[in-house]
């Protein structure tokens, strides 16, 4: 950081003092149900960024009964459009109707929101300051609340936000292997928890760089951006799992992912010829190791060009025979893809015919630069590249064209996005090749480092040089001073369609690239698309996954696994997994055979490490080879109750993955839980994560609990409870009172879970209490899910209902199996079952300990049957 920046960076803090408005002209609109007014500056108000702001528009919405919409904004400033992140749920209530209040003072401003308790939801304590390039809000909190959320980082102190932290939110290509600096994602939410498990939480709606700023009481919450207005949503809850549901009412659901991606995905960057590919897939089938999709990565492309293959190491021909295999075998297949398209020189000849660069040029859709007049030029995988600009008419068109050309090619299942931060291995507003003979250099050593020439034509430009520094990069460099905010990445000042700046869209690059791959997809597929996308933005699970990033082979990255997967699931992101066995460096057979037990209960479930660091697909090791066996094969097992959570967070907001306290809120000793994590609110997944142990002590809520893998119970007050796990052994219980339909083992792909028959386990509870469940099939694949099966199943000590919610879809499999656990004291006598209201029929069973087991003759999933015993 150059003095100056530090002197202007230091400036900045001192005149927020003085930031005061008066409100004034306030109304409640009744045909909206509406606060307005206008916010002038005080006459003690001092503004001394680069315009002056005379004027401000308030607004208060009532969005629902639990959520506020509380806007200031002026004229001319950027929002986000509504295409881009939606605001659903509005039904404009009037405050009356809220579960909160809403109070004010006007002169100097601030307001309060208050739910009908008395608690704080948000006080803005502390004076407004809009500026141009500086926006700051901030709010009270309970000193004793736990903070969660706001991301993306990996944060070496676990799952709760530290006080006196600062979260940036400047997406970047960094790997999540550095730990408490920003990443690839912004997400301005939190949830704040008391200790007696009360919960609310705020989103601010904004896509601009950011710090959010915890006081290191623990007692404020500031939010400072560097422009854009201030859109703050505010989520009085009461119980986490309502906060993220009101706050996914807003952005939107999850979308419903495709069956087949549940299932198991392996990948490398290091396959360096196609044979390596078919021999890993034949090596998994020969371990019996589920996998139901292969990956490329960057290996296969020609040059690193997007939509090529290597015509010597992945000959077209033969990939797509691969292609074709895979799916004679019921498997999938998924390549890479990067934004950056190759800008052609004149001179090469081996790149003239390159079309996705001469059609990004025709049809004028590439990111310009500065001077909004030529095609901004960085360097990424393949050398000098244009970045398409998702934000033009014509970007989904040529998207579209593109992946559609190259799937005729060989028709892959899905696609993964990488490097959409935007990463750019050169930092300047104006890059130029003034070395094409060299520039780009194809090889491997060398092409991540800048050879292009790149210049700052207007070093005074404010919109990449703002006063006020974020913290971007904070901690990594030497002297731990924040890079700049275009180091790295297309310069804030590049010029999108509709003179629209990078500076306010920048961290909406990945999202925007997620939507248009994903609207691409169903075009070309017709059926519903998978994405994975490395960036991220409030709104991006409508469209498509994610996955943690670059990750290391290191226990300390394990456990950072379980927070990151549950922090995004907070953040409305039900896809989610990291990088099984670590990304970066070499993995060994112990924290590999650890890190399955982990992934394989992880919603999107990933083998994937980098090129040079050593093999580490599950079968090269006979105890990882195992460990794999059994966890992923209890995840193929569940399969139909993941799926089931999936289609519930797409219609309902709610959540697959989650930490403890989300599902047990009242029990404050979950609220530091952040090394184990349950499955909806039934299984609860508690791993070993430290090297050479073979135990773990595992905290139980209170209640009762039954170990899926040998049907054990357990009986918890709500404690800590050590549990022998040998290396090859995973841990997961199903809860008491709880229902969980399983498919029969053995399946290797999710074609088979979703014909073979099912069971349905019955976890009773310790008391007299009554056990649900539910379960819903369809065909796995159709974008509109018009014909599905919805089934709740409802126990008590001594029967079993199954009900039909829903059942226009014609379900082929068969409930051939019940298993009720600890039910019977007494030996059982006789067992009978009606099936769709015809006459009971007797039932056999056997009786082992408190397990009863019950064979069922004819009865298909979508049959409604009492099963009765005595």
């Amino acid at each position: 950081m150059t003095f100056q920046r530090l002197i202007l960076a230091f400036l900045a803090t001192l005149y927020l003092v003085n930031a005061e408005f008066d409100l004034t002209n306030t109304k409640w609109n009744t045909d909206n149900d509406t606060f307005t007014g206008t916010l002038k500056p005080s006459t003690s108000s001092s503004n001394t960024y680069s315009i002056d702001l005379n004027e401000l528009q308030f607004s208060l919405t009532v969005m629902s009964e639990s959520t506020s919409r509380i806007k200031i904004t002026s004229p001319s400033r950027y929002e986000i459009p509504e295409y881009i992140v939606g605001v659903g749920g509005s039904d404009n209530l009037s405050i009356d109707d809220a579960n909160f209040t809403f109070d004010y003072t006007e002169s100097p401003f601030t307001f309060t929101i208050t739910d009908l308790d008395g608690s704080t939801i948000f006080s803005s304590s502390e004076q407004l300051y809009f500026g141009d390039q500086y926006l700051e809000l901030t709010t009270s909190l309970e000193e004793n609340n736990k903070l969660f959320g706001l991301g993306e980082k990996s944060r070496s102190t676990g799952s709760v936000v530290p006080k006196g932290s600062k979260t940036t939110m400047w997406a970047r290509d960094m790997a999540a292997a550095e730990f408490d600096t920003n990443l690839y994602a912004s997400h301005p939410f939190y949830i704040s928890l008391s200790s007696s498990g009360n919960a609310n939480g705020a989103f601010l709606r904004n896509s601009n760089g950011m710090d959010v700023n915890y006081s290191s009481s623990g007692d404020s919450l500031t939010f400072a951006t560097l422009g854009g207005v201030i859109d703050l949503f505010t989520f009085t809850g009461p119980t986490p799992k309502e906060v993220v549901k009101q706050y996914q009412e807003i952005i939107g659901t999850p979308t419903l992912q495709p069956y087949w991606a549940l299932g198991f995905h392996q990948c490398r960057y290091g396959y360096s010829k196609l044979q390596d590919a078919k021999d890993v897939v034949q090596g998994y089938k020969d371990a019996s190791i589920p996998l139901d999709i292969a990956w490329l990565d960057i290996d296969y492309m020609n040059l690193w060009l997007d939509f090529t293959y290597d015509e010597v190491n992945f000959p077209a021909e033969e990939v797509k025979d691969f292609v074709d295999q895979l799916h004679d075998n019921n498997q999938k297949f998924v390549p890479i893809v990067d934004p950056g398209i190759l800008a052609v020189d004149p001179s090469w000849d081996w790149a003239q015919d390159y079309d996705a660069y001469h059609s990004g040029i025709s049809m004028d859709v590439f990111v310009k630069d500065f001077t909004n007049e030529k095609p901004y030029m960085g360097q990424v995988w393949p050398g000098p590249v244009h970045f398409p600009d998702w934000f033009h008419p014509n970007a989904t068109e040529f998207w579209t064209t593109q992946l559609k050309n190259w799937h005729d090619v060989a028709e892959f299942d899905g696609v993964w996005v990488d490097m959409n931060e935007v990463s750019n291995f050169c930092t300047g507003q104006v890059c130029e090749n003034s070395d094409p003979e060299n520039c780009p250099t194809h090889q491997v050593d060398t092409q991540t480092q800048c050879c292009l020439s790149c210049t700052d034509v207007d070093p005074e430009n404010a919109l990449d040089n703002p006063s006020f520094l974020i913290g971007n990069d904070e901690g990594i460099n030497d002297d731990k001073s924040p890079s700049p905010i275009n180091f790295k990445t297309i310069p804030a000042s590049a010029k999108h369609y509709g003179d629209l700046d990078e500076y306010n869209v920048h961290n909406l690059h990945g999202t925007m690239e997620a939507k248009v791959t994903s609207d691409a997809m169903e075009s070309i597929r017709g059926t519903r698309s998978f994405v994975l996308s490395r960036s991220s933005f409030p709104g991006h699970g409508n469209h498509a996954s994610h996955w943690t990033g670059d990750n290391a082979a290191t226990w300390e990255d394990l456990k950072m696994s379980i927070v990151t997967v549950n922090d995004f699931a907070l953040f409305g992101i039900s896809m989610v997994g990291a990088d099984i066995c670590g990304f970066i460096g070499d993995s060994n057979e112990e924290l590999c055979a650890r890190w399955i037990q982990v992934g394989a209960f992880h919603p999107f479930s990933r083998n994937h490490n980098t090129f040079g660091a050593a093999p580490q697909e599950f079968y090269r090791w006979d105890s990882v080879a195992e460990s794999a066996r059994r966890a992923l094969g209890m995840r193929y097992q569940i399969l139909p109750f993941m799926y089931t959570l999936m289609w519930k967070a797409n219609i309902n907001g709610e959540t697959v993955s989650n930490y403890l306290w989300s599902v047990f809120p009242e029990d404050e000793a979950t609220h530091g839980v952040d090394k184990q994590f349950m499955l909806g609110d039934s299984v609860l997944i508690s791993p070993v994560l430290q090297d050479q142990a073979r135990d773990v002590d595992a905290y139980f809520p209170a209640g009762k609990w039954y170990n899926l893998f040998t049907l054990e119970s357990l009986e918890s007050a709500g404690e800590v409870v050590n549990l022998a796990t040998e290396l090859e052994e995973a841990n997961a219980h199903l809860r008491g009172g709880k229902i969980l339909p399983m498919a029969a083992s053995g399946s290797l792909t999710t074609v088979d879970v979703q014909q073979n028959d099912f069971t349905l386990v019955v976890a009773l509870p310790s008391d007299e209490g009554d056990s649900s469940g539910e379960l819903f099939v369809d065909d796995g694949e159709s974008i509109v899910v018009a014909n599905f099966l919805h089934m709740v199943y409802s126990a008590t000590s001594s029967s079993l209902t199954s009900k039909a919610v829903e059942s226009s879809f014609d379900a082929s499999n068969a409930v051939s199996t019940v298993k009720v656990l600890g039910g019977a004291e007494a030996k059982v006598q006789s067992a009978t079952i009606q099936v769709n209201g015809d006459s009971k029929s007797n039932v056999d069973f056997v009786q082992e300990g408190e397990v009863l087991i019950f064979t069922l003759v004819d009865v298909g999933l979508g049959d409604e049957f009492v099963l009765e015993w005595s």
